[in-house]
Protein backbone atom coordinates (compact mmCIF):
# COMPACT_ATOMS: atom_id res chain seq x y z
CA UNK A 1 0.00 0.00 0.00
CA UNK A 2 1.41 3.53 -0.76
CA UNK A 3 2.11 5.92 2.02
CA UNK A 4 1.64 10.11 1.28
CA UNK A 5 4.90 12.07 1.70
CA UNK A 6 4.05 15.63 2.52
CA UNK A 7 5.86 17.88 1.04
CA UNK A 8 7.89 19.95 4.00
CA UNK A 9 9.06 23.63 3.12
CA UNK A 10 12.93 23.60 4.31
CA UNK A 11 16.01 25.69 4.16
CA UNK A 12 18.30 24.49 1.18
CA UNK A 13 21.49 23.39 2.72
CA UNK A 14 25.32 24.21 1.41
CA UNK A 15 25.72 24.65 -1.85
CA UNK A 16 21.72 23.49 -2.63
CA UNK A 17 22.40 20.51 -4.04
CA UNK A 18 21.74 19.11 -0.39
CA UNK A 19 18.52 19.17 0.84
CA UNK A 20 16.10 17.26 3.37
CA UNK A 21 12.43 17.99 4.50
CA UNK A 22 12.27 18.30 8.59
CA UNK A 23 9.46 17.74 10.46
CA UNK A 24 8.97 18.71 14.59
CA UNK A 25 6.47 17.37 16.31
CA UNK A 26 5.54 18.01 19.80
CA UNK A 27 4.83 14.90 22.04
CA UNK A 28 1.41 16.06 23.64
CA UNK A 29 0.44 16.56 27.97
CA UNK A 30 4.10 18.20 28.19
CA UNK A 31 4.43 21.70 29.39
CA UNK A 32 6.73 25.05 29.60
CA UNK A 33 10.13 23.94 29.07
CA UNK A 34 11.07 23.16 25.38
CA UNK A 35 14.06 20.64 25.03
CA UNK A 36 16.02 20.82 21.94
CA UNK A 37 16.70 17.68 19.57
CA UNK A 38 20.17 17.12 18.87
CA UNK A 39 20.03 14.73 15.81
CA UNK A 40 21.72 15.16 12.82
CA UNK A 41 22.27 13.79 9.14
CA UNK A 42 24.62 14.13 6.50
CA UNK A 43 24.88 14.13 3.73
CA UNK A 44 21.47 15.11 2.91
CA UNK A 45 21.67 14.07 -0.58
CA UNK A 46 22.70 11.02 -1.79
CA UNK A 47 23.47 9.91 -5.26
CA UNK A 48 24.57 5.75 -6.17
CA UNK A 49 26.08 4.95 -9.13
CA UNK A 50 25.68 1.94 -11.40
CA UNK A 51 28.75 0.58 -10.99
CA UNK A 52 28.85 1.52 -6.55
CA UNK A 53 26.99 -1.18 -4.15
CA UNK A 54 26.66 0.89 -1.60
CA UNK A 55 26.82 4.27 -0.27
CA UNK A 56 27.26 6.11 3.60
CA UNK A 57 25.01 8.49 5.90
CA UNK A 58 26.27 9.75 9.12
CA UNK A 59 24.15 10.27 11.99
CA UNK A 60 25.52 12.32 14.84
CA UNK A 61 24.22 13.04 18.25
CA UNK A 62 25.51 17.06 18.80
CA UNK A 63 24.70 16.98 22.42
CA UNK A 64 27.16 15.70 24.83
CA UNK A 65 25.24 14.38 27.48
CA UNK A 66 22.07 12.89 26.11
CA UNK A 67 22.13 9.79 24.04
CA UNK A 68 19.40 9.62 21.44
CA UNK A 69 17.73 6.80 19.06
CA UNK A 70 16.96 6.79 15.59
CA UNK A 71 14.99 4.31 13.20
CA UNK A 72 15.95 4.93 9.79
CA UNK A 73 13.53 3.78 6.60
CA UNK A 74 13.90 3.47 3.25
CA UNK A 75 10.93 3.67 0.68
CA UNK A 76 10.83 4.41 -3.42
CA UNK A 77 9.81 7.51 -4.10
CA UNK A 78 7.79 8.25 -7.10
CA UNK A 79 4.83 10.77 -8.13
CA UNK A 80 1.63 11.00 -8.94
CA UNK A 81 -0.46 13.28 -10.21
CA UNK A 82 1.78 15.63 -9.29
CA UNK A 83 2.16 14.58 -5.33
CA UNK A 84 5.13 12.73 -4.05
CA UNK A 85 4.03 9.28 -3.03
CA UNK A 86 6.39 6.57 -0.63
CA UNK A 87 6.10 3.06 -1.13
CA UNK A 88 8.14 0.05 0.54
CA UNK A 89 11.12 -1.17 -1.64
CA UNK A 90 13.42 -4.06 -1.74
CA UNK A 91 15.38 -2.42 -3.73
CA UNK A 92 17.74 -1.24 -1.58
CA UNK A 93 18.39 -2.08 2.23
CA UNK A 94 19.50 0.15 5.46
CA UNK A 95 21.84 -1.18 7.61
CA UNK A 96 21.34 -1.04 10.88
CA UNK A 97 17.76 0.33 11.06
CA UNK A 98 17.50 1.05 14.31
CA UNK A 99 20.63 3.20 16.21
CA UNK A 100 21.34 4.44 19.44
CA UNK A 101 23.84 7.18 19.60
CA UNK A 102 25.29 8.09 23.27
CA UNK A 103 26.24 11.76 23.71
CA UNK A 104 28.73 13.26 21.16
CA UNK A 105 28.70 10.23 19.08
CA UNK A 106 28.37 9.51 15.27
CA UNK A 107 26.96 6.25 13.40
CA UNK A 108 27.46 5.03 9.56
CA UNK A 109 24.62 3.98 8.38
CA UNK A 110 25.00 1.76 5.04
CA UNK A 111 22.93 2.37 1.91
CA UNK A 112 23.31 -0.88 0.14
CA UNK A 113 21.85 -1.96 -3.73
CA UNK A 114 20.04 -5.16 -3.25
CA UNK A 115 19.96 -5.46 -7.27
CA UNK A 116 21.26 -4.67 -10.69
CA UNK A 117 20.79 -0.81 -11.68
CA UNK A 118 18.19 0.93 -13.74
CA UNK A 119 19.11 0.50 -17.19
CA UNK A 120 18.09 3.85 -18.62
CA UNK A 121 16.77 6.42 -16.14
CA UNK A 122 17.85 7.10 -12.60
CA UNK A 123 15.27 5.78 -10.07
CA UNK A 124 14.67 7.53 -6.94
CA UNK A 125 13.98 6.83 -3.14
CA UNK A 126 14.39 8.36 0.57
CA UNK A 127 15.55 7.79 3.57
CA UNK A 128 13.33 8.19 6.70
CA UNK A 129 15.08 8.92 9.74
CA UNK A 130 13.10 9.50 12.63
CA UNK A 131 13.71 10.53 16.05
CA UNK A 132 12.51 8.23 18.30
CA UNK A 133 11.03 9.24 21.35
CA UNK A 134 12.35 8.85 25.15
CA UNK A 135 10.39 7.37 27.43
CA UNK A 136 13.22 6.69 30.39
CA UNK A 137 13.89 10.41 30.54
CA UNK A 138 13.53 11.40 34.09
CA UNK A 139 12.61 15.13 33.55
CA UNK A 140 9.04 15.26 31.95
CA UNK A 141 8.38 18.68 32.57
CA UNK A 142 9.41 19.51 29.40
CA UNK A 143 8.24 19.58 25.43
CA UNK A 144 10.27 17.20 23.30
CA UNK A 145 10.90 18.17 20.08
CA UNK A 146 11.22 14.91 17.60
CA UNK A 147 13.14 15.14 14.39
CA UNK A 148 12.64 13.97 11.18
CA UNK A 149 14.49 13.91 7.66
CA UNK A 150 13.66 12.68 4.23
CA UNK A 151 16.73 12.61 2.36
CA UNK A 152 16.75 11.75 -1.09
CA UNK A 153 18.42 8.56 -2.85
CA UNK A 154 19.01 8.71 -6.89
CA UNK A 155 20.61 5.40 -8.16
CA UNK A 156 21.94 6.34 -11.89
CA UNK A 157 21.68 4.28 -14.86
CA UNK A 158 24.05 1.66 -15.83
CA UNK A 159 25.95 2.58 -19.12
CA UNK A 160 27.87 5.39 -20.64
CA UNK A 161 25.42 7.38 -22.16
CA UNK A 162 25.19 10.73 -19.90
CA UNK A 163 20.83 11.30 -18.62
CA UNK A 164 19.70 14.61 -18.19
CA UNK A 165 16.74 16.32 -17.25
CA UNK A 166 14.51 17.75 -20.02
CA UNK A 167 11.81 20.19 -19.01
CA UNK A 168 8.80 21.26 -20.09
CA UNK A 169 7.06 24.10 -18.73
CA UNK A 170 4.00 26.12 -18.80
CA UNK A 171 1.53 28.06 -17.41
CA UNK A 172 -2.30 27.24 -16.39
CA UNK A 173 -4.70 30.21 -15.47
CA UNK A 174 -7.66 29.34 -13.72
CA UNK A 175 -10.05 32.94 -13.66
CA UNK A 176 -6.97 35.25 -11.80
CA UNK A 177 -4.82 32.12 -10.07
CA UNK A 178 -1.84 31.14 -12.00
CA UNK A 179 -0.35 27.88 -11.82
CA UNK A 180 3.38 26.77 -13.11
CA UNK A 181 3.46 23.65 -14.17
CA UNK A 182 6.79 21.57 -15.40
CA UNK A 183 6.69 18.40 -16.58
CA UNK A 184 10.19 16.60 -17.11
CA UNK A 185 10.76 14.51 -20.26
CA UNK A 186 14.16 13.09 -19.28
CA UNK A 187 15.82 10.10 -17.73
CA UNK A 188 17.09 12.34 -14.51
CA UNK A 189 15.93 14.45 -12.10
CA UNK A 190 15.36 18.02 -11.72
CA UNK A 191 15.45 20.13 -7.65
CA UNK A 192 14.26 23.69 -8.55
CA UNK A 193 15.16 26.14 -6.12
CA UNK A 194 14.99 30.03 -5.92
CA UNK A 195 11.92 30.45 -8.41
CA UNK A 196 11.43 34.12 -9.95
CA UNK A 197 10.30 36.23 -12.45
CA UNK A 198 11.27 38.87 -14.67
CA UNK A 199 8.78 40.74 -16.15
CA UNK A 200 8.93 42.99 -19.54
CA UNK A 201 10.12 45.54 -18.27
CA UNK A 202 13.14 44.11 -16.33
CA UNK A 203 11.52 44.11 -12.82
CA UNK A 204 12.46 40.74 -11.08
CA UNK A 205 9.61 39.27 -9.01
CA UNK A 206 10.80 36.62 -6.32
CA UNK A 207 8.41 34.44 -6.22
CA UNK A 208 9.19 30.95 -3.89
CA UNK A 209 12.34 30.78 -2.21
CA UNK A 210 14.50 28.17 -1.06
CA UNK A 211 13.62 24.80 -2.43
CA UNK A 212 10.66 24.53 -4.53
CA UNK A 213 10.52 21.24 -5.47
CA UNK A 214 11.57 18.09 -7.55
CA UNK A 215 10.38 16.76 -10.94
CA UNK A 216 11.48 13.12 -11.26
CA UNK A 217 11.64 11.46 -14.81
CA UNK A 218 8.77 11.35 -16.71
CA UNK A 219 6.68 12.91 -14.14
CA UNK A 220 4.88 16.89 -14.11
CA UNK A 221 4.32 18.94 -10.78
CA UNK A 222 2.06 21.83 -10.59
CA UNK A 223 3.01 24.94 -8.30
CA UNK A 224 0.44 27.14 -7.77
CA UNK A 225 1.85 30.91 -8.34
CA UNK A 226 1.25 34.40 -6.22
CA UNK A 227 -0.17 37.09 -7.44
CA UNK A 228 -2.62 37.41 -10.18
CA UNK A 229 -2.64 35.54 -13.68
CA UNK A 230 -1.88 38.92 -15.26
CA UNK A 231 1.63 39.56 -13.86
CA UNK A 232 2.59 36.55 -15.76
CA UNK A 233 0.91 37.72 -19.43
CA UNK A 234 3.31 40.45 -20.23
CA UNK A 235 6.02 38.39 -21.85
CA UNK A 236 8.36 37.79 -19.20
CA UNK A 237 9.95 35.06 -18.15
CA UNK A 238 10.57 32.90 -15.16
CA UNK A 239 13.97 32.33 -13.59
CA UNK A 240 15.32 29.10 -11.35
CA UNK A 241 18.25 27.50 -9.53
CA UNK A 242 18.24 23.86 -11.24
CA UNK A 243 19.87 20.65 -9.25
CA UNK A 244 22.24 23.27 -7.02
CA UNK A 245 23.52 25.29 -9.41
CA UNK A 246 24.99 28.83 -8.80
CA UNK A 247 23.70 29.77 -12.37
CA UNK A 248 19.82 30.71 -12.98
CA UNK A 249 18.20 28.79 -15.86
CA UNK A 250 15.47 30.44 -17.92
CA UNK A 251 12.44 28.32 -17.91
CA UNK A 252 11.36 28.29 -21.35
CA UNK A 253 7.62 28.67 -21.44
CA UNK A 254 5.55 26.86 -24.27
CA UNK A 255 2.82 30.06 -23.72
CA UNK A 256 0.37 28.47 -26.38
CA UNK A 257 -0.94 25.63 -23.59
CA UNK A 258 -3.47 26.58 -21.78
Amino acid sequence: MSRRFPTFRIPVIGARAACAALALAMLPGLATTAVAASLQVAPTSVELQASENGEAVWLSNTDADTPVRAQVRLFRWTQHNGEDTLEPTRDLAISPPLVELAGGARQLVRVIRTGPPPTDTETSYRIIVDEVPDGTAADRTGLQFLLRYSIPVFVLPAGEAPITYQLAPRLEHDGDAATLVVANHGGRHAQLADLAYVDAGGNRHELLSGLVGYVLPGQTMRWALPASASRYADGGRFQVRINGEAAEQTLALDRAAR
